[in-house]
């Protein structure tokens, strides 16, 4: 009897355990069809966005430094910021997220009858945590055709805690590096 409990929990474990945890920094790309995005030489920002608790705010405390974060890879990469008729209009947004996932679930009682079938007992206590994650998002948009040229997004783990700034920084000049690995024009 103490055999099948044990067996019972173990499989409860290994299935609560098999939810979907995030990889880290996994980036997606997308060109922009029929563009050259070799013949970009500017560019200029729309406020950069975070989706927070209360609402969308343009004026996070992380805009400057995400915008460093990019500015730094697309210098490297040729481009120049410029106030006005900039080939390119940089659209960024942050979000985060918490996602529940089960660790276990504590049973009761469990017992074997006679015919093969569990009978088992309520629940009486659910183990879990929640996974918290972070996706920055970057549309680089043709003024002339108003339409994307190129889109890339990343989604990485976050601490449960808030960050502080330098953290952040950490974080976005890593999603900001690792975006721009999958940007058709290379490093100069």
């Amino acid at each position: 009897m103490r055999t099948v409990s044990w067996i019972l929990g173990l499989v409860v474990l290994v299935l609560a355990s098999g939810a979907s945890p995030l990889s880290a920094g996994k980036v997606k790309a997308y060109n922009g069809l029929k563009i050259d995005i070799n013949g970009y030489r500017t560019y200029s920002w729309f406020a950069p966005k975070v989706l927070t608790k209360s609402g969308i705010v343009e004026d996070h405390p992380a805009n400057p430094v995400l915008k460093e974060a990019f500015n730094r890879e697309l210098m490297a990469r040729g481009l120049h910021e410029v106030a006005d008729n900039a080939d390119l209009q940089i659209q960024t947004w942050v979000l985060t997220e918490s996602t529940p996932q089960v660790e276990a679930v504590i049973i009761a009682s469990v017992a074997v009858t006679p015919g093969d079938y569990f009978l088992i007992g309520d629940p009486i206590a659910t183990i879990g945590r929640y996974n918290r994650s972070g996706s920055l998002y970057i549309n680089m948009i043709d003024r002339v055709a108003k339409r994307s040229a190129w889109f890339a997004m990343v989604t990485d783990s976050l601490p449960d805690k808030a960050l502080n700034p330098e953290q952040i920084r950490k974080k976005l000049d890593k999603a900001a590096a690792d975006i721009f690995k999958k940007y058709p024009v290379q490093k100069k």
